[in-house]
């Protein structure tokens, strides 16, 4: 970890004043690659806290960014995983195979490298240094959906994994998820010549909702009430579904916002991003994951001018 930007985070922490401007570009994560596949390397960018000097293990944050399972990077989420470090957990965003219209690599293979992840982390905790039952795993959109699947689904698991270490998440935060994907407008992803039936079998065997059961881990669904992409609907049927489950799942809902809020420099003002990374941070501090009150501010100026609500048209 870059040394300056440890001592600046320092004195901001205890000026109480985190920006998240100084989050955008600094430090540069560790890279290390976690799976190979016939499609290459995948890799783990890595965010580590300033040093611990207790001897308890530190808690873990996998991001895992958005995309439509055909698009994004790992770089979107890169200031992320730089807060959650500073909160005190190792933290890392996951690069993972990127779904093709000609089938060679499918959502279903993208879970099972989120899985893998999973697996990796808690595999080589001891040398990592953390906890093996506190690994947080948060999602955006498509990436919201895929930490759904590594914390709901049985199966696609990538056979050259050690099975015998669990994939299971021991939290979810979950920003605008997809959770049921037979009410979809992404249906085309399992087309692929595929017979109608068949496809239909995929979709409910990659919806979350379509598998909640007792004994799930916790999770925070966050969605923006005006996204258009993924119904506001997925959110609150997963939430619903988890608590006849017997599981906490908290349920915040964001007046006129938008799909892909998360992201900096996209849509929507630094403000608003802040305040879902907050709203994260609760739930996480709530489980004993982070302690304290967070420093993290919007930036004065803010980092960005927004583009969101959409400007109307002058008469």
């Amino acid at each position: 970890m870059n040394f300056n930007f440890v001592q600046n985070f320092s004195r901001l922490a205890l000026a109480s004043a985190l920006p998240f401007g100084s989050l955008l570009h600094a430090p540069a994560p560790t890279e290390v690659v976690y799976k190979h596949t016939a499609q290459g390397d995948l890799k783990l960018f890595s965010f580590q806290p300033p040093a611990n000097n207790s001897n308890e293990k530190i808690p873990a944050a996998l991001w895992i960014h958005g995309g439509g399972w055909t698009g994004g990077t790992c770089e979107s989420f890169f200031p992320m995983a730089r807060y959650t470090a500073m909160r005190g957990a190792a933290s890392f965003v996951v690069e993972y195979r990127l779904a093709k219209t000609n089938g060679t690599v499918t959502v279903a293979d993208c879970v099972a490298d989120c899985k893998s992840a999973v697996r990796y982390l808690r595999g080589h905790a001891a040398e990592l240094d953390i906890d093996p039952q506190r690994i947080a795993v948060i999602g955006e959109s498509a990436g919201g959906h895929l930490a759904a699947c590594v914390g709901t689904l049985a199966g696609f698991d990538d056979p050259a994994d050690d099975l015998k270490i669990s994939a299971r998440p021991d939290a979810l935060v979950l920003y605008n998820p997809l959770t049921d994907f037979t009410q979809s407008n992404f249906l085309k992803l399992f087309t692929n010549g595929a017979a109608v039936d068949n496809k239909m079998n995929l979709t409910q065997e990659l919806s979350p909702l379509l598998h909640i059961r007792a004994g799930q881990p916790p999770a925070i669904c966050i969605h923006g009430l005006s996204d258009t992409a993924v119904s506001p609907d997925n959110s609150r049927d997963f939430a619903a579904a988890m608590k006849r489950a017997g599981n906490r799942c908290d349920l915040v809902l964001l007046p006129e916002t938008p799909h892909a809020f998360l992201i900096p420099n996209y849509k929507c003002s630094e403000a608003v991003v802040v305040n879902a990374l907050l709203l994260g941070d609760k739930f996480l501090t709530s489980l004993g994951y982070f302690s304290g009150e967070p420093a993290l501010t919007v930036s004065d100026p803010p980092s960005w001018t927004p583009k969101w609500p959409p400007a109307k048209n002058s008469r």
